[in-house]
């Protein structure tokens, strides 16, 4: 039986492969894009067993971060850690206003959460946060 040759990887390619090879090896998903035309998005998550210190899996959480920047609302982040005990965000804006709106939504949020049995262990809201999408 003849070996089978790979052909190379065209050039173009290379950093796209590079991109996936380091976030299988880090655990560390991060994507740059567009969530529709013109709306810049950020979004990262991270794999709970990719550092190796999680055993168990119950209390291992997949954290996730969303940056938008919403022509009426500003810069708004949002931090969620999912486990198997439930669910923490941690929802953040640039502009006071969204910040309040976010605030008086909270209960609906729960409620939803609630509704798609998901437990609410912690929401917060605050104003300011590191990064807003480009």
């Amino acid at each position: 039986v003849a070996p089978v040759r790979a052909d190379a990887i065209p050039d173009r390619l290379l950093p796209v492969m590079h991109q996936q090879l380091d976030a299988l090896a880090t655990h560390h998903y991060s994507w740059h894009g567009q969530a529709w035309p013109g709306q810049p998005m950020e979004l990262e998550i991270e794999d709970p067993h990719g550092d190796g210190e999680h055993d168990n899996a119950d209390d291992a959480a997949w954290k996730t971060t969303l940056r938008l920047s919403l022509p009426a609302l500003g810069g708004v982040e949002a931090r969620i850690a999912l486990d198997a005990g439930g669910v923490r965000i941690h929802l953040s804006a640039d502009d006071s206003t969204t910040t309040a709106v976010l605030h008086e939504q909270r209960g609906g949020l729960a409620d939803a959460l609630a509704r798609a049995n998901l437990t609410l262990k912690e929401l917060q809201v605050s104003q300011g946060h590191e990064h807003t999408a480009r």
